[in-house]
């Protein structure tokens, strides 16, 4: 199934562009966001997978930039089951990152890419460690957005107390309000227009009011999570991206990557590259800060005319 879109608006007004192509896999109808190379492009697609609760609107101002440098490049991002346009499910216990690395996978062959570059966002980052499990041949050059082998459980409990104290919003301005007090202590290079662009792709109109974008079932995934209490590394999934070039991003006030985290990737993995992105925390936002002129870069670097 495929339905196409230019604008999405409502009361609220223009929250994205590009085409939502929707595909099946276990029952749910998901969704994908498709930016359209112009013309013929020998280069692999790159492919954008958010946070845990994000969606496909995280990478909209990021995918214009893109476009705009680079006209000829396809930017894809999906939406999550339970995200965005894409079903829920009924289970809490079926949204698992290796669950939504297969959807990503059904999407792919969907759309008919056999290899494209892949940048995570927090959670996005777990999906392409899994990704690397179940079809690394699928997998080109990939950034990582503030995440890594190591999670630190102590930002990811923040992020679960915050998100379970979300509200409603009557209008535009008081989530953007929101949304600024929340992220302002750890951005402080980020002003109004950037909160208000979040504020957008993080809620969605329902009723008349402005809700976050997920199921809330989703935050059950949680529970378990307590500050002092380490979480699972995946080390040994790294491993297996030991032969792909590698960027990291790191935000400079970040919680749930650390400097150490970053040392140790570079350690073992020695052709890795990092990028401190300053006066931002969890997650950089990858439209600001020169980061789409870099990433086009990395990911174009050494590779053929």
């Amino acid at each position: 199934m495929t339905m196409a879109t230019n604008c999405e608006t409502a009361k609220f007004g223009a929250i994205a562009e590009g085409e939502v192509r929707t595909y099946r896999r276990d029952d749910l109808t998901l969704a994908v966001r498709v930016w359209k190379g112009d013309g013929a492009s020998p280069k692999r697609p790159i492919v954008c997978l958010p946070g845990l609760t994000r969606n496909s609107r995280d990478f909209s101002a990021f995918a214009s930039q893109i476009r705009r440098l680079d006209p000829s490049r396809t930017v894809i991002a999906f939406d999550y089951r339970g995200r965005g346009l894409s079903d829920p499910v009924s289970d809490p216990s079926a949204y698992n990152a290796a669950e939504e690395a297969k959807d990503v996978l059904a999407g792919l062959d969907h759309l008919g890419i056999a290899e494209a570059d892949l940048i995570g966002t927090s959670r996005g980052v777990i999906v392409i460690h899994l990704i690397a499990v179940f079809a690394p041949e699928r997998i080109g050059r990939v950034v990582f957005n503030d995440a890594g082998p190591r999670i630190e459980a102590a930002g990811l409990a923040e992020i679960r107390d915050y998100l379970e104290a979300a509200r409603p919003h009557e209008t535009l301005d008081k989530a953007s309000d929101a949304v600024e007090r929340l992220f302002a202590p750890t951005f402080p290079s980020l002003g109004r227009p950037d909160f208000e662009r979040e504020a957008r792709a993080l809620h969605v109109e329902r009723n008349g009011s402005l809700v976050s974008d997920f199921d809330p079932k989703l935050l059950r995934t949680l529970d378990a999570v307590e500050a002092d209490k380490p979480l699972p590394e995946m080390w040994d999934l790294f491993e297996r991206l030991a032969d792909r070039e590698i960027l990291v991003l790191r935000g400079e006030h970040s919680n749930i990557l650390t400097p150490e985290t970053v040392t140790e990737m570079e350690r073992r993995h020695p052709g890795l590259k990092s990028q401190v992105v300053k006066g931002q925390g969890h997650a950089p936002f990858l439209e600001t800060a020169g980061l789409p002129g870099l990433i086009l870069s990395f990911l174009d670097e050494n590779a053929p005319a």
